[in-house]
């Protein structure tokens, strides 16, 4: 009776904050299959049922595990483009793309869990999906916005933003692979490699 009366009530947000922190750990730790809810709900230190009344499955945490790094990273390269709209493009995407490597290095549970796609149904798989669409929109929308883009057509925005995308992921997951990359030495492999190539389809060179 005494610890129940001296039981703090801890606030949704805090709690569901402290079940995904704990559950990326436990996924990442332990694998997508081998994890249970026991394990996350006793590191927690809360019964099962309340994590299953918070997010309805595994399926689902894991879900909102990965859509709480979504939101992380999407933030971080939107402010990234925001932050000095006075420099050159080049220098404004150079930015972004070190954000992205910056993001990685200091979110490795989460990038982790991105790396088991293979392992991934559901709603935790359209999460995965749902990063790279919503990463590759911003950076459309981003490019979308500057001079030397205007008259382009959508679809070729698009595309554009798709390559830039997908070879940052793939250089993400090589530096964890095979290390010895910095988050400096990607971002400038990533814009001489690829963002020249863009850069000159909205200059007009060939």
């Amino acid at each position: 009776m005494a610890d129940t009366a001296h039981r703090t009530r801890v606030p949704r947000a805090e709690r569901e904050a402290q079940m995904l922190e704990v559950a990326e750990q436990v996924f990442v730790e332990r694998g997508i299959q081998a994890a249970t809810m026991d394990d996350i709900a006793e590191r927690v230190g809360v019964t099962k049922p309340l994590i299953y009344d918070y997010f309805g499955s595994k399926e689902g945490l894991l879900a909102a595990t990965i859509e709480k790094g979504r939101r992380q990273l999407l933030g971080l390269i939107i402010e990234a483009w925001l932050e000095h709209p006075q420099l050159p493009v080049r220098e404004r995407i150079r930015a972004v793309i070190h954000a992205w490597f910056d993001f990685i290095d200091e979110h490795e549970q989460a990038f982790a869990l991105l790396r088991t796609e293979g392992a991934l149904v559901g709603p935790a798989a359209d999460s995965v999906e749902r990063i790279r669409q919503q990463t590759a929109k911003a950076f459309a929308e981003g490019l979308r916005g500057l001079p030397a883009f205007a008259g382009l057509p959508p679809a070729r925005m698009t595309g554009m933003a798709e390559i830039l995308v997908g070879g940052c992921e793939r250089l993400a997951v090589s530096r964890v692979v095979t290390p010895g990359l910095s988050a400096d030495d990607a971002t400038d492999l990533v814009m001489t490699t690829i963002w020249d190539g863009i850069g000159s389809v909205g200059t007009g060179r060939r």
